[in-house]
C-alpha cells in the first residue's frame, strides 16, 4: 500500500469531503483521522468527480472505506444544503456476515461524533431483522441501507406497503 498524499483533513480543507468526515473517520474519538492509502484517495477523488471506479486489493486493505467515505461525505453535504433525510445509498453484500461486520464498522465511526439525531443513519435489512425492526426502517428510512442481493430483489419486487417504504 502506497501512502496517499492527502489526509482526510486535507480533503475536507479542499472541499472534496464534507467537514464532519475528519471527525467521523478515526479509530476512536480521541485519535487522529484515519490515514488514507493511495487506492482510497484515488477512489474518493473519482467519486467526488461523479465517476465510476472498481477497487481490487487484498483482504483488510480498506476497500470499504473507498465507498463509505464518499457516500457519507455526499450525505453530509446534501444534508448541509437542506436536503431531507431519505435513503441515498444501498450497499449490497454477498453474505450476511459481511453486512453484519460492516454494520459494526459504521457504528464505530458514527459513534465518534455523538449527535442526536446521528449525523448518518444506517440500517441492516437482510432478513435477520424482527418485524418491529423492519417496520422502524420503513417508517424512518436510513441514509445508508445495508442488505444482501436476495433481500434487495425482494424489496424491489414485493408489492407490500412496508417493503416499498424501505427504499
Amino acid at each position: 500500500f502506497a501512502n496517499a498524499q492527502h489526509s482526510i483533513p486535507a480533503l475536507v480543507a479542499d472541499g472534496t469531503l464534507a467537514p464532519n468526515c475528519a471527525a467521523l473517520f478515526r479509530s476512536d474519538p480521541q485519535s487522529s483521522p484515519l490515514p488514507l492509502y493511495f487506492h482510497q484517495e484515488q477512489a474518493i477523488a473519482l467519486a467526488g468527480q461523479g465517476k465510476s471506479y472498481v477497487v481490487t486489493t487484498g483482504t483488510g486493505s480498506g476497500k470499504s472505506l473507498c465507498f463509505f467515505i464518499p457516500i457519507v461525505s455526499a450525505i453530509l453535504k446534501e444534508r448541509a444544503a437542506g436536503a431531507p433525510r431519505r435513503t441515498r445509498a444501498i450497499v449490497v453484500y454477498p453474505m450476511n456476515a459481511l453486512a453484519n461486520s460492516q454494520l459494526e464498522e459504521l457504528k464505530k465511526y458514527v459513534g465518534n461524533v455523538p449527535d442526536d439525531p446521528p449525523l448518518i443513519r444506517f440500517a441492516r435489512y437482510t432478513g435477520q431483522e424482527t418485524d418491529d425492526e423492519r417496520r422502524a426502517i420503513a417508517e424512518s428510512p436510513p441514509d445508508i441501507l445495508l442488505t444482501n442481493f436476495m433481500m434487495l430483489e425482494l424489496l424491489m419486487t414485493r408489492q407490500g406497503e412496508q417493503d416499498r417504504a424501505v427504499m
